[in-house]
């Protein structure tokens, strides 16, 4: 089973959105997707009940179709548009996208938003940067994709491991042996 470890803190406050109602929007889908999440969690991945998988495969399924929409009509949002909680909101639904061309589709949009300080964080470039890289059969270049494994958490491999932490630090994230940690702490299991 494939995971990777998403931290995204939604502000309290909202920077001068501009368009409220397609941050409510957003807000919303996340939150649907973070609900059915959660509630697999509590039970446990190793565990979760096909109902609930499904479910989760069906709420991912309708946040893509819904976000390829709102893409086209505004292309990818931004803090100024929506706010940071909606460009949070965004890339969540990208992240767990079952549609890997449009993932594909999303990076580099992704990365500009990134790079322009529009809203979307490192981690999260790094994240989807990863996720696309594992399914494309290659190596990630930040080891945030992880998979469970005889119940224990095993990393996908990583190019040129010795300078991960210099990736990491590039775009804000905690050096491999914290993240490590982390994601043992979040998942009750051991990293192999």
């Amino acid at each position: 089973m494939r995971i990777s470890l998403l931290i995204i803190f939604f502000s309290f406050q909202c920077l001068a959105a501009s368009n409220t109602e397609l941050q409510k929007e957003l807000v919303s889908m996340a939150k649907a997707d973070q609900e059915v999440r959660n509630k697999i969690a509590t039970i446990g991945w190793k565990n979760a009940p096909t109902d609930l998988l499904e479910k989760m495969r069906l709420i991912d399924t309708r946040n893509t179709d819904r976000l390829k929409e709102i893409v086209e009509q505004h292309s990818w949002v931004t803090e100024d548009s929506v706010g940071k909680k909606g460009v949070s909101a965004a890339f969540l639904i990208v992240q767990h996208s079952p549609d890997y061309e449009f993932q594909e589709e999303m990076l580099s949009l992704l990365k500009q938003s990134f790079l322009n300080g529009e809203g979307v964080t490192g981690q999260e470039f790094a994240l989807l940067t990863d996720r696309i890289l594992v399914h494309q059969n290659k190596p990630q270049l930040y080891g945030t994709q992880l998979n469970i494994l005889n119940g224990e958490l095993v990393f996908d491999p990583i190019l040129d491991k010795e300078n991960v932490n210099k990736r990491r630090a590039e775009v804000g994230l905690p050096s491999m042996e914290e993240y490590e940690k982390i994601v043992a702490e979040a998942y009750g299991m051991p990293v192999k």
